[in-house]
């Protein structure tokens, strides 16, 4: 009976000993395995430092707020000087240039072209420039203008000497052609000019009223050059009777 007793004792000391350590010692968790243990993340790397602005060189163009400020890679923002306008002086030295330039090809024309009715209208370009020119020499005179050279009259100049140099390569119906091409270019282009460089510059009344003269000149040359491309567009141009027509054996029937 005693045994019983005392070994009910120590059964009560031991449980009492284990409630002990589960208060003292909170719950038991189990041991965690050192492999499964993750390591603690990397700390992040110092952010890269800001490189430094570079101070702008002799190379950086500076944007001309009188443009209007930038307009895109490679856009030109170069102001234009203005042009300026013609003198009178420079008037008569433009029309001077126009006048020569189509006696000149005219004379060409007329030893050159087979057509009669490109031949004629070279006849009629000698005649009525001489007349323009020999009134401009005599108004110059009277106003005692001294005709001045101009980039428009040097560029006109250069225009004809290069139109002359061309023709002098064709022969027979191509310089036909090529003359009454260059004849209506040439005559838009200065009828261009009267309109717009000569008539609204120029101050002497007496040159304005020759301009205003020369210029319906000027467009009456230009229909009639006109028609006469259109003719030989069409191969309905004239030829010199009893003449033979360019580029062909054949002769022309005679009226």
């Amino acid at each position: 009976m005693r045994n019983v007793i005392k070994h009910g004792l120590v059964f009560a000391s031991l449980l009492t000993l284990a409630g002990s350590a589960v208060a003292c010692g909170g719950e038991d968790k189990p041991a965690q395995d050192p492999s499964t243990l993750q390591p603690p993340p990397a700390p992040a790397p110092p952010p890269a430092p800001m490189p430094e602005s570079k101070p702008a060189t002799s190379d950086t163009k500076p944007v001309d707020s009188s443009m209007g400020g930038g307009t895109g890679a490679g856009a030109d923002t170069t102001a234009k000087p203005a042009e300026k306008p013609l003198t009178d002086a420079e008037i008569v030295a433009v029309t001077s240039t126009a006048n020569n330039g189509e006696i000149d090809m005219a004379n060409l024309a007329t030893k050159s072209a087979t057509s009669a009715d490109v031949k004629n209208f070279a006849a009629m370009m000698i005649t009525q420039h001489k007349d323009m020119e020999s009134k401009g020499k005599a108004l110059a005179a009277k106003a005692k203008i001294t005709p001045a050279d101009s980039d428009a009259s040097n560029a006109l100049k250069s225009d004809v000497q290069s139109t002359i140099s061309s023709l002098k390569t064709q022969k027979g119906k191509d310089f036909d052609k090529a003359y009454m091409d260059s004849q209506v270019k040439a005559h838009r282009d200065v009828l261009n000019m009267f309109d717009n460089k000569l008539l609204p510059n120029a101050q002497n009344g007496d040159l304005k009223t020759l301009l205003t003269d020369g210029r319906s000149h000027v467009a009456a040359h230009l229909a009639k050059a006109e028609e006469i491309q259109k003719k030989l567009d069409t191969g309905a141009a004239s030829t010199p009777a009893g003449g033979t027509k360019s580029g062909t054996g054949t002769t022309a029937p005679k009226k």
